[in-house]
């Protein structure tokens, strides 16, 4: 049963409307200043002042209440966009924490007209009458001193309770709201708690002030990150366990490394005066790193925390959060000879792995510039294919591309592959000659795989083609002029290669003009999606069904073979399925169900539904994630793209407890 609200909300115990507002009068002039008591912040006095003054406002009389009609409401609710939605999923929560104790909650806009009100069933029509409903306006000019008022007016949080209200209405009320801040300094409003009755001291409502804080800030940074899809977050705090939590500040950082927007906590934690001076700068103005740094813990450390020195003189902490919706993907949906130009699909392969959306991102904006790429990689993970993808999409895609391995071919025939020949230049050369790779490829793209395979003195060769873009094939006196681009690949680690002397360095950097690392797929956040697609490809673009053992299979085995491994396995798996749900008996000998490692810092017990396969594999693939995220839970919870509550509610759901010697990080 809901507690029963005063049937006079106005009645009051031992001092009536007169005496309270003789009281307000009083203190305002000074005269009482001593009875007012420790805890009556100076604040509540300010704001006392300013009614008296400023808004001509009498204590003891009836306030001038204001009501907007529905348009206007309905009106304001839908200029909230996104923020309305945001705002009630975490009213709702907070109600949850606070119901039981009989408050209510009000979400105003920054003019103070209340917009949203949960309280307890029965209390709606009451509180209407007491103007605590949607479409009256608390600011302080109506409603005198009082929470979300005198909150907006001040932009702090702020607790009135009882006596401190202004009117002698609102007596028995106690407030705790919050302001609202959207990005770059807009205050979109205000969240309230309130208490009808509060028989409980001022200091037993501190807790209750936290709360809303804390509220405030979920939908903050919730709306920050939902405005933003398209852009990097930089999370960063000056200490190093507060990144990931409610207190770090956030930048939106476009793709060309500039802030497009800045959360209320970022200028102050950079030692700066406002958001005037982030909005437009760049990173590397802001921060003392570069650009290509920037992207390069982008793409190779996402989520990690690293210190970052600001260029105030700050030593913070900082993390990278990638995009939630990056543009279309330059990944293929085949490995082929030739890609047919204009293919519909690119834009439907779109990734969710953080370190290959970077990749892609970085690809397109260089691919159709005068620069040359570097893909470096694990054998398997897609260098070929990605190369392909990058061709298709760009203006070249009408183009040649041409592969060339520089592992699979002998040495003594590398160079007349790549760069062809006149007749007769050796002895068994073809009548006519041939014109080789480099010249095949004019105007389009030139792969050149496992270039780390490439021998020394072709190095030379290779760097006078790059640089004067002419080729002279081998016995031929007239050098021909190319138009091309190229991209290398390697598994191969060139850069200790060119101190060791093996590969030159004036060749590494001019092929390196843009290097993207492709990850191996054991470390891919989109690992379920590419099994999905690739087993449609394999399918002949039908989807295919798994049964939930042989899916937690797939996502727990470690790739040692990469997607070329994935595509072999899946292919086979299909074909021995013969259009039934793939099972783990169609995956071979190497594939074993998943089993939690004995020496993980989680100690699974039993599940609580052994009978469950959804709730078993949904476990398993808790259980991989926090190995892969290195036991981290607030990677682990970005991963999964739930929080990191919702992380631990299923943990203790599917029976997997945290040991006290090696907890799982936050």
């Amino acid at each position: 049963m809901p507690r029963e609200i005063p049937a006079d909300p106005t009645s009051r115990t031992g001092q009536n409307a007169e005496s309270h507002a003789e009281f307000i009068r009083q203190s305002c002039a000074g005269i009482v200043g001593s009875l007012l008591g420790p805890q009556t912040e100076s604040y509540v006095v300010a704001a006392w002042e300013r009614c008296l003054r400023d808004y001509h406002l009498e204590p003891g009389g009836n306030p001038p209440s204001e009501r907007v009609g529905s348009r206007i409401l309905e009106k304001k609710r839908a200029q909230l966009g996104p923020l309305a939605q945001i705002a009630r999923a975490e009213m709702r929560r907070l109600f949850g924490q606070i119901a039981p104790s009989h408050y209510l909650l009000l979400l105003a806009d920054a003019e103070g007209l209340i917009l949203e009100r949960m309280c307890e069933p029965g209390h709606e029509e009451l509180l209407r009458r007491v103007d605590l409903a949607p479409g009256f306006i608390w600011d302080e000019r109506h409603e005198g001193t009082n929470g979300p008022g005198t909150c907006l007016h001040d932009r702090r949080p702020r607790l009135v309770h009882r006596e401190e209200h202004f009117f002698a209405r609102n007596v028995r009320m106690t407030c705790s709201a919050a302001p609202l801040w959207g990005p770059n300094g807009q205050l979109l409003g205000a969240l309230d708690a309130s208490h009808f009755d509060c028989p409980d001291s001022r200091q037993s409502q501190v807790p209750t002030l936290a709360l809303v804080s804390t509220s405030t800030r979920i939908i903050e940074q919730s709306y920050f990150t939902s405005s933003f899809k398209d852009c990097w977050i930089l999370r960063f705090h000056d200490q190093v366990e507060m990144v990931g939590q409610l207190h770090a500040a956030m930048l939106a950082v476009d793709e060309h490394g500039r802030v497009r927007a800045a959360d209320s906590t970022a200028p102050a934690r950079l030692g700066l005066a406002g958001h005037d001076s982030l909005v437009g700068r760049s990173i590397e103005a802001l921060f003392d790193t570069s650009l290509s740094r920037f992207f390069n813990d982008a793409q190779a450390r996402p989520y990690q925390i690293w210190p970052a020195t600001s260029r105030t003189g700050h030593l913070l902490y900082a993390g990278i959060w990638p995009p939630q919706e990056p543009p279309p993907t330059l990944w293929p949906a085949r490995t082929t000879d030739r890609l047919p130009p204009q293919r519909t699909d690119l834009a439907a392969h779109r990734l969710g792995d953080p370190v290959m959306t970077h990749n892609v991102w970085c690809a397109e904006r260089v691919m159709n510039r005068d620069i040359h790429i570097l893909l470096q990689g694990e054998t398997g993970t897609g260098k070929d294919t990605f190369a392909r993808a990058i061709h298709q999409s760009s203006e070249r895609c009408d183009k040649p591309f041409i592969a060339l391995s520089c592992a699979a071919i002998p040495e003594t025939l590398i160079e007349s592959e790549l760069f062809g020949y006149d007749a007769g230049a050796f002895t068994g050369a073809r009548t006519g000659g041939m014109r080789g790779k480099v010249v095949a490829a004019h105007g389009g793209i030139l792969f050149l795989d496992e270039i780390g395979d490439m021998p020394l003195g072709l190095q030379a060769r290779l760097l006078r083609l790059l640089e004067e873009k002419e080729v002279m094939p081998l016995g031929s006196s007239r050098a021909i002029t190319v138009d091309l681009r190229v991209i290398s690949a390697t598994n191969r680690d060139l850069r200790q290669m060119v101190l060791e002397g093996s590969f030159r360095k004036d060749l590494y950097y001019r092929l390196s003009g843009l290097v993207l690392t492709l990850p191996p797929l054991r470390e891919r956040r989109d690992i379920e999606q590419l099994i999905r697609a690739i087993a449609a490809e394999e399918n002949e673009g039908a989807p295919v069904a798994f049964t939930p053992e042989a899916l937690a299979t797939l996502l727990a085995h470690r790739w040692p073979g990469n997607i070329r491994e994935l595509r072999n396995t899946l292919a086979t798996a299909i074909a021995l399925a013969g259009g039934a749900p793939l099972e783990c008996k169609h995956l071979g000998r190497d594939f074993a169900a998943p089993q939690a490692s004995t020496s993980s810092p989680c100690h699974p017990i039993p599940a609580a539904d052994d009978s469950d396969p959804l709730a078993e594999a949904e476990r398993e693939r808790l259980l991989l994630e926090l190995k892969r995220r290195h036991w981290n839970a607030t990677a682990t919870a970005a991963a999964l793209g739930i929080s990191r509550n919702t992380l631990y509610r299923k943990l203790r759901k599917h029976g997997v407890r945290v040991g006290s010697d090696e907890p799982v990080e936050s």
